[in-house]
C-alpha cells in the first residue's frame, strides 16, 4: 500500500509534538520492564546491587507497584513468596529483613531481625490490595502485620510515639535510634482505618513534629539515620549515618503523597543547587558540609520531582522528571532507583 506524504508528515508532527510534552523517555521504563528486570518467576524482587539478595523493603515496593498497576497475578506471586520465605519469625507476624546466599551456598534467610520499613510497606500493600480487589484474606493479613508493628516496634517517650527501625538493637537508656525515611505517613493514614485509629493518629502527629527536629545543617535536610537523645530531649544525626543519602531521599517521595510542608525548605536548597550545578548530588555529608560529585539516580530525581508537584512547582517538577526519564533507561539493574521512579510516577487513588 502506498502511503500519502501529507498524512505521513502530519503523523510525524503529532509524534514530535507529544514527545515535547511527555518527555523523551516517558514511556521507556514501566511496570513490565520492572517485572522483567527485577521480579523472578516465583515472586522474589531481586536487589542486584547487594549480591542478588531480596529484602522485605523490596518485596513491599513490588507489592505496592503491582496494586497500582492492577496486576493481581503478580501481586499474588510476590505475596506468596514473601509470606513463605520472610514471614517466618516464630513470635510475631513481622518479616525477616534479608534473604540471600549464605556462606554454605544455600539461599535462605540471612538475618531474622526485621526492617520496619519493609513491614510497613508490605502491610500497606495488603491493605491497598484489599481496597482494590476486596479479598478478605488480604485485609486479615494486613491487620496482623499492622498490629505487630504497633505492639512490637513502638516506644512511648514524653508523650510521643517512636517507631523503631527494627525489633532488636535500636534503643537503650540513653537514646532511641530512628530512620526518618521509615515515617511513611500515607501508610499510617490507611493503618488507622483497619487497626487502632487513635494510635495511628498519634503516630502520624508525633512524626509530623519530628520532621521539625530532623532538619540538620544549613541544608535543612534529614540524615539517613538519627537518634533521639533522651537526656537532651533532641534529635541528632546518628554516627553511622550523618549523611543525607539513599535512605533519606525517599522522604521527598513519601512527603509528596501527603503534601507534607516540613520538607519544603530542604527542597528549595536542593533545587537551587540543581539549577546552579545541573545535577543533584547522590549524597550530602551534613556534618562536614561535603557534597558528592556523583549525580543521583533516576529514582532520586523522580522523588524530588513528585514533591515539587505536591508543592505546585510545576516547572521544577517538569525539569526534574525530564532528567529522571533520561536517566532511567541507562541505570542498569538498579532496583531501588527503578522502584522510586515508578512510585513517583504513580497516582494513589
Amino acid at each position: 500500500m502506498r502511503y500519502k506524504p501529507a498524512a505521513f508528515c502530519f503523523g510525524l508532527c503529532l509524534i514530535l509534538f507529544f514527545s515535547k510534552w511527555l518527555g523523551p523517555c516517558a514511556w521507556a521504563f514501566g511496570w513490565n520492564d520492572y517485572k522483567a528486570n527485577f521480579i523472578s518467576n516465583d515472586g522474589r524482587v531481586i536487589d542486584y546491587y547487594q549480591g542478588k539478595i531480596s529484602h522485605s523493603e523490596g518485596q513491599g515496593y513490588g507489592l505496592i507497584l503491582a496494586v497500582l498497576n492492577s496486576d493481581r497475578a503478580t501481586f499474588d506471586k510476590i505475596w506468596g513468596w514473601t509470606r513463605d520465605n520472610l514471614q517466618v519469625r516464630k513470635t510475631d507476624k513481622l518479616f525477616c529483613w534479608s534473604w540471600g546466599r549464605r556462606p554454605n551456598g544455600k539461599w535462605q534467610v540471612i538475618d531474622y531481625n526485621n526492617a520496619t520499613d519493609g513491614d510497613i510497606l508490605i502491610g500497606w500493600a495488603l491493605y491497598l490490595a484489599w481496597e482494590k480487589w476486596k479479598e478478605p484474606r488480604f485485609k486479615k493479613s494486613a491487620r496482623e502485620i499492622i498490629s505487630a508493628i504497633r505492639t512490637e516496634l513502638t516506644i512511648s517517650e514524653q508523650g510521643k510515639l517512636f517507631l523503631l527501625p527494627g525489633y532488636y538493637g535500636f534503643h537503650d537508656q540513653d537514646k532511641i535510634v530512628i530512620n526518618p525515611s521509615y515515617l511513611i505517613l500515607k501508610a499510617f493514614e490507611d493503618f488507622s482505618k483497619c487497626d487502632s485509629l487513635p494510635f495511628w493518629k498519634t503516630v502520624a502527629q508525633s512524626f509530623k513534629e519530628f520532621f521539625k527536629g530532623l532538619q540538620f545543617s544549613q541544608w535543612s535536610l534529614p540524615s539517613d539515620w538519627a537518634f533521639f537523645d533522651r537526656k537532651a530531649k533532641s534529635f541528632l544525626p546518628f554516627k553511622r549515618g550523618p549523611c543525607f543519602s539513599f535512605d533519606a531521599w525517599r522522604l521527598f517521595l513519601y512527603g509528596a503523597w501527603v503534601k507534607e510542608p516540613a520538607l519544603s525548605k530542604g527542597f528549595q536548597y536542593l533545587f537551587e543547587y540543581f539549577e546552579k550545578n545541573s545535577y543533584l548530588p547522590e549524597s550530602i555529608d551534613l556534618k562536614r558540609d561535603r557534597v558528592s560529585l556523583k549525580s543521583a539516580s533516576a529514582g532520586v530525581y523522580a522523588a524530588l520531582a513528585s514533591y515539587a508537584q505536591a508543592l505546585g512547582r510545576k516547572k521544577a517538577a517538569r525539569k526534574l522528571f525530564e532528567v529522571a526519564d533520561s536517566k532511567v533507561v541507562h541505570q542498569g539493574k538498579d532496583y531501588f532507583s527503578a522502584s522510586l521512579y515508578l512510585l513517583a510516577k504513580a497516582r494513589f487513588r
